[in-house]
């Protein structure tokens, strides 16, 4: 025992038993005696409640050390005769945010993988302290001060009560992460808010704001003002204490559970949901299995089951190691070195060039987050072309999102339409979105540098063309970007922020800031022809097109990516969104850039001879009536036969085609990776799943192709090139793959 002299109060026999529970729980994670390091939670007691305040900034994570920390506080709190019930809160903004993320990776990644038997020990010890929480010998209340996720909402819904402010969220996110509830979650959060709510909020990951909490029963209380959250968490505990108000324990109650034929409907009716979705992970169902014993035995076999469950999750779903490194890759593609210390600029004014579907869609972006937008065009007629794209996107999102139609009218308040650099001097940036033409450009940035002020950032959303060159023109290199937005601009999450040599720190760090601002997943990568997203996939395209001129059907091609990558859209899907026009644009610059390592095949000539541009002239590779995506394949075969004409034919399998598209773009990423045109391998894997759509659950390009193996990888393109010299070039291993290997 850690604590030898510990005294009992009210119910002897009941607190040494949860003394002993706690002092068991810290043994079995060989964790130091209270005192040994410095505690995670402050320990204070007033009029006869002891509040214990979370204090690991910045979000409070559930780690080991807060867990140790927890277990300490309560043990002093159920050994102190002066405290008749314990508060829980957090320090600064949040309550708990959930686990601690690096600490669950080491689980994920353990090699071997850690035994079965510590891995349930591990969950039960967490079980263990939610127990004591929620059944120890004096009452329990959380008062949730700010966001409550993962295993902060789980500790809260272990007390006996709940009160919370108008800015607190709460939210089970683990399925993001590919694993489940492990605390409890799954079993008291249905009893607390019923089966049907409590298998769409963590499915969706969407958390639940306070006041919805409140209408569903997750919260007691909601408090108006901040300062009244531990005075009424205080008064609620100590009724509870004196029996004035009855103590609840989520897990031993039915609580809001429906009918046990209604939450067994609203259980299949998720899983057939959310099978469609799940793509082969396994996470989703473990959820609603869990769920489903709990409704069908009781809470305590729920438990059993939540173990059962998580433990295969944590030690060998390759989708949970996947998408946990995906989460900690994206927290971690924005910090950029040599940037520690540089205060980033306010954007209040910004001014988009150019009001095509790029721009349109940028314009929309900045206005629902509330910037001071001004769109400029060349002509009036061109202008009000744009701004009507403008509405229409906006209007598209109210729609989707069911908002109300002032939205719109409140939006476009902020927008200044114009034809004239006259109001300029306002902005504190300015994104040019027009034609990819350098001599445009450059006189468009020599305009800019006249007529906006000193310290406004010059940002172009090229997506191909050298930012250098684009700026040369120009004594303001120290303030010209790339800021690479992606299609449609208002709901893609990536923004690819190229710098130059020339590009200030200032500049930079407030672009940053900016992404971060506009709700944008930012990485910073170098300045090259395709930067580092569209670098990387095009060699996907063009080893479609290769495999087309030997003679597959585009359509299985696409098929086959969709069903055996999971990639959202088929190569020729991507093609038509984008317009074969832009993309034969772009291949002559990957041509003339990385020359023998591209394949230009004839097909894309002879669709954009007959005007077939894509969704934009109603075919491409594709036809499309209204919404619908239709192959033709009676429609695009004389093309094929002219592209295949003097080209021999061969037959390849499902697994060959994965292999022939995926593995150029494995190649291609080690290269990008090699010449220092990203800070780390696991920006390209931010850039792949944010960009391109690869799938998060497969951890991005690069932590995919680890789990395929470098040598494999390697071993194959080495095949296909020595087995079709005339793309050899083009399938070569690079010098960065083969290192890997060697590593």
């Amino acid at each position: 025992d850690h604590h030898p002299d510990l005294r009992a109060t009210r119910s002897e026999t009941m607190d040494a038993k949860h003394t002993a529970r706690l002092n068991r729980i810290t043994g079995h994670m060989g964790l130091k005696p209270a005192g040994a390091s410095d505690s995670l939670v402050e320990y204070s007691v007033q009029d006869g409640v002891a509040l214990l305040t979370f204090k690991s900034p910045p979000v409070n994570s559930f780690s080991p050390a807060m867990k140790k920390s927890i277990e300490d506080a309560m043990r002093k709190a159920l050994g102190d005769p002066a405290v008749k019930g314990i508060v829980f809160t957090g320090n600064g903004k949040f309550f708990m945010a959930g686990a601690d993320i690096p600490n669950l990776m080491k689980i994920t990644s353990a090699n071997p993988p850690l035994p079965v038997s510590t891995v349930k020990k591990f969950l039960r010890e967490g079980h263990e302290l939610m127990d004591v929480i929620e059944s120890g010998a004096k009452p329990t209340v959380a008062a949730v001060n700010g966001p409550a996720l993962g295993g902060g909402l789980e500790l809260a819904m272990s007390c006996n009560a709940r009160v919370g402010t108008k800015n607190s969220v709460y939210g089970l996110p683990e399925l993001k992460l590919g694993i489940i509830p492990g605390m409890g979650g799954t079993q008291r959060l249905p009893r607390l808010i019923g089966v049907a709510t409590a298998v769409k909020v963590p499915l969706s990951g969407k958390p639940l704001p306070a006041k919805m909490a409140a209408k569903l029963g997750l919260l007691d209380q909601l408090v108006k003002k901040p300062k009244d959250l531990i005075p009424t968490a205080m008064k609620l505990v100590l009724a509870m204490a004196s029996g004035a108000k009855p103590r609840r324990s989520a897990l031993d109650s039915k609580g809001n559970l429906e009918s046990p034929a209604r939450a067994n409907e609203a259980i299949d009716i998720a899983r057939v949901k959310s099978r469609r979705k799940a793509k082969g992970t396994p996470h989703a169902a473990a959820y609603l299995q869990a769920v489903q014993v709990g409704v069908r035995k009781g809470g305590r076999a729920g438990l059993q089951e939540e173990v059962d469950q998580m433990t295969p999750l944590l030690r060998e779903a390759p989708s949970a190691k996947a998408l946990i490194h995906m989460f900690l890759a994206t927290r971690l593609s924005p910090k950029v070195p040599g940037l520690q210390g540089v205060r980033p600029g306010r954007i209040k004014t910004v001014a988009v060039l150019g009001g095509g579907t790029m721009g349109a869609g940028i314009v929309a972006l900045l206005l629902f987050k509330g910037y001071s937008v001004i769109l400029k065009e060349i002509n009036e007629k061109v202008l009000y072309a744009g701004v009507q794209r403008v509405v229409k996107t906006i209007n598209s999102v109210i729609k989707r999102m069911k908002l109300p139609s002032m939205a719109l009218e409140m939006g476009m308040r902020n927008l200044t339409p114009t034809t004239s650099y006259e109001d300029f001097n306002k902005c504190d940036l300015v994104i040019e979105a027009i034609i990819e033409n350098i001599p445009i450009k450059q006189k468009v940035f020599a305009d800019l540098e006249k007529s906006c002020r000193s310290d406004c950032i010059l940002a172009t959303n090229t997506s191909t063309l050298d930012i250098d060159v684009v700026g040369a023109k120009t004594k303001a290199q120290d303030r010209i970007i790339g800021l690479h937005f992606f299609s449609p601009a208002h709901v893609m999450p990536l923004l690819e922020i190229i710098r130059t040599n020339n590009t200030s720190k200032t500049t930079l760090a407030t672009s940053i800031d900016f992404a971060k601002r506009i709700g944008k997943t930012a990485v910073t990568v170098g300045n090259c022809v395709g930067f580092t997203a569209n670098r990387i996939f095009f060699p996907y395209g063009q080893a479609a097109a290769f495999l087309v001129d030997h003679g597959t059907d585009p359509y299985r091609i696409d098929d086959v990516l969709k069903k055996m990558v999971n990639m959202p859209m088929g190569v020729h899907e991507i093609g038509d969104l984008s317009g074969l026009d832009i993309l034969a644009h772009v291949t002559k610059s990957y041509k003339t850039a990385y020359g023998e390592r591209c394949y230009i095949s004839s097909l894309g000539k002879y669709l954009l001879e007959a005007k077939r541009l894509g969704q934009k002239s109603g075919a491409g590779y594709y036809r499309y009536k209204g919404k619908e995506t239709i192959p033709d394949p009676k429609g695009i075969a004389p093309f094929l036969a002219k592209a295949r004409q003097g080209i021999q034919q061969f037959k390849v399998s499902d697994q060959e085609i994965v292999e022939m598209v995926m593995y150029p773009v494995v190649n291609e990423s080690c290269r990008v990776l090699a010449e220092g045109f990203v800070i780390r391998a696991s920006d390209i894997d931010v850039v792949s799943v944010t960009g391109y759509g690869f799938p998060a659950h497969k951890g991005g390009i690069m932590f995919w192709a680890e789990s395929q193996g470098f040598k494999h990888i390697r071993d194959r393109l080495r095949y296909y090139a020595d087995k079709y010299p005339h793309a050899r070039g083009f399938f070569k291993p690079s010098q960065k793959l083969e290192e890997l290997v060697a590593k």
